[in-house]
């Protein structure tokens, strides 16, 4: 077992790494605030020069789309006086060992004489980001043998990394979701070994792992939302301990934030903006369309939802599926009520990443039902048919996201930002680029 999942990490780490995509949008000088922090123990990032002015805000908070797709500094604000990196510093913080770690081997994004080195930059967050996302698969693979066999635990694990948003976003930069999900997947990890009875990580570990998803991006409220009603309903007994670290990591973010951006919270966790009114438009866009839609780029899941449709009698550990189902839900929905519920210059429906961790968990709980039901060890063979199907069309969707340029360039052509309603061209979707011509627009 433990060679099995080594080699897992080892082969889904190298395919993650050599694939060409990285695209720094969000994530750019997030490594470089971990060499500050490392080397001039600042999070103001003054002492640098960087390739294009910073822009004069009161508040560090980016700009709302459309942003100019030359644009190279819209991450950063000069807030009085001091130059900040406007997106969530959890990423940058939980980096720090590994950039550390790159400057001895000579790669930083700082040349010798205080450039910004975009070059070094994108090294680090693909090498990094490959590196989390191969321990990731591992963590699922050990998450899926606590109720499965060998095979339908791989068959999970490595269809998660390459079928999914996991090789086409996460791990090809250090977007805020990559670090988020590796997190998420040892706190799913975690819950299922309290419900198989076995030796799990306290409440302590369990209550920090939620926090610092919170502190890599705001989205984190949802896990720790629902976990929190899930301790406190089923283990009563931890859940003192656990709602006390939990608010011990929450007074350490005021005073990180107080020292790095003088308030109490940033100001990126307090943009607001949802409107119920575009509700029709962008739920069923996040779902179904052929630029952003979950089931299109991912429709493995469709196998897995009719595992849990149709077994739902026989799945093991019925109240957790309901919190897995709860927080895909309250993910895909508050998406939905978000204005920008496109994402950007990204690939296929990137803002639905962080649901990653707990549909894998569903899709376990959905194998562990079927092949439970009375007595029998396999799935049926047009399921395994249509299984293996989904989840090649799947891979092969993802892994363009990850290899071909011209989905890239996709965002440039339909001008997404202005245009949202292009994510619903049939006639040119995100993954076919490169494969059609693109329409005159």
């Amino acid at each position: 077992m433990q060679r099995i999942g080594l080699w897992l990490f080892i082969v889904t780490g190298l395919i993650f790494a050599l694939s060409p995509i990285c695209v720094l949008a969000d994530s750019n000088y997030s490594m470089l605030l971990s060499e500050s922090v490392i080397f001039d123990h600042s999070t103001h990032l003054n002492a640098y020069r960087f390739p294009a002015p910073i822009r004069e805000d009161t508040r560090c908070m980016p700009p709302l789309p459309p942003i100019p797709f030359e644009s190279q500094t819209f991450q950063l604000a000069r807030v009085d006086g001091n130059v900040l990196y406007c997106y969530p510093h959890g990423t940058s913080i939980l980096s720090i060992p590994f950039v550390a770690l790159m400057r001895m081997f000579g790669v930083s994004p700082l040349t010798a004489d205080g450039r910004y080195n975009q070059a070094g930059e994108a090294e680090i967050q693909r090498l990094l980001a490959s590196l989390l996302m191969a321990g990731f698969t591992l963590v699922l693979f050990r998450t899926a043998t606590l109720l499965l066999g060998v095979l339908p635990s791989l068959f999970i694990a490595s269809g998660t990394a390459f079928g999914t948003q996991v090789w086409s976003t996460a791990s090809r930069a250090m977007w805020s979701h990559t670090w988020l999900i590796f997190l998420g997947g040892l706190v799913a990890y975690s819950l299922l070994r309290r419900e198989t009875g076995q030796r799990r990580p306290g409440p302590v570990i369990l209550a920090t792992l939620l926090a610092w998803m919170y502190f890599t991006r705001p989205t984190g409220a949802i896990p720790i939302l629902g976990v929190t009603v899930y301790i406190f309903a089923f283990y009563r007994r931890e859940f003192l301990t656990y709602a006390l670290t939990g608010l011990a990591w929450f007074g350490g973010f005021v005073a990180y934030s107080w020292f790095a951006f003088g308030k109490p919270v940033p100001d990126y966790f307090l943009r607001s903006g949802f409107d119920i009114r575009g509700l029709p438009t962008a739920l069923p866009a996040i779902l179904v369309s052929p630029s952003r839609g979950l089931f299109i780029y991912v429709p493995i899941l469709i196998f897995v939802f009719y595992l849990l449709i149709r077994y739902w009698k026989t799945l093991p550990f019925q109240r957790l599926a309901v919190l897995g189902l709860a927080m895909v839900m309250i993910q895909i929905l508050t998406i939905a009520l978000w204005p920008i519920w496109w994402g950007g210059n990204s690939y296929g429906p990137r803002l639905l990443t962080d649901a990653i961790p707990w549909l894998a968990v569903l899709a376990i709980l959905g194998c562990a039902a079927r092949l439970q039901r009375n007595g029998t060890a396999k799935f049926s063979r047009s399921e395994v048919v249509a299984a293996f199907a989904l989840m090649a069309l799947s891979i092969a969707i993802n892994g363009r996201g990850a290899v071909s340029r011209p989905t890239v360039s996709w965002y440039v052509v339909t001008d997404i930002d202005r245009h949202p309603e292009r994510a619903w061209n049939w006639s040119y979707p995100q993954f076919m680029a490169g494969l059609i011509a693109p329409p005159k627009y």
